[in-house]
């Protein structure tokens, strides 16, 4: 995990997971405290059922900001734990995760317009609403870091301030981090 080799650490963690004792709650807690954050930098989320028994709430706000493309609610909930999370040594793999969480608010964005055609302008007013000020240029930076990493299908026309999605899957789901 340390190392940024998420694919196999998320498979290491998995066979500890299902290989350690059913009574040993307090193990299970310890792995998935390292598990969860790889999964969600992978684009997969956990259920509250399993946050609930184990009772790492701390990852609440953050898989609800995630899903939902909330960038306040995710960046809010990482404020909030920022200290549990350093001592564990996954806040820098946490901070990354905010890829999935822009991923994700471009999704929701698309689906509201209806348009493979997204102008910049009106991306940068829905950060503004979301209470994060952020200008065209580095929505732009943003864009273009998530078109490179295969998150989404599309290209930037720089001036015309628009995002021109694909046609076909826009926001692939096979776009997860190796």
């Amino acid at each position: 995990m340390y190392e940024d080799q998420h694919g196999l650490a998320e498979q290491d963690l998995d066979f500890a997971f299902l290989h350690c004792h059913r009574n040993a709650v307090e193990n299970q807690k310890r792995i998935l405290r390292y598990l969860v954050p790889i999964k969600l930098y992978r684009g997969r989320f956990p259920t509250p059922a399993l946050l609930d028994k184990y009772g790492l709430d701390e990852f609440k706000p953050l898989v609800a900001g995630l899903m939902k493309g909330d960038l306040r609610t995710f960046s809010d909930g990482l404020v909030k734990y920022q200290d549990r999370f350093i001592r564990q040594g996954t806040y820098l793999l946490l901070e990354k995760c905010k890829t999935v969480c822009y991923r994700n608010l471009f999704k929701r964005l698309h689906r509201i317009l209806e348009k493979n055609q997204m102008p910049l302008p009106i991306v940068a007013k829905t950060f503004m609403w979301l209470g994060m000020p952020i200008d065209v240029d580095e929505i732009e930076c943003i864009l273009a870091n998530l078109i490179f990493r295969g998150y989404v299908r599309g290209y930037l026309s720089h001036a015309k301030r628009v995002l021109v999605l694909s046609k076909v899957d826009p926001f692939p789901t096979s776009a997860v981090i190796k």
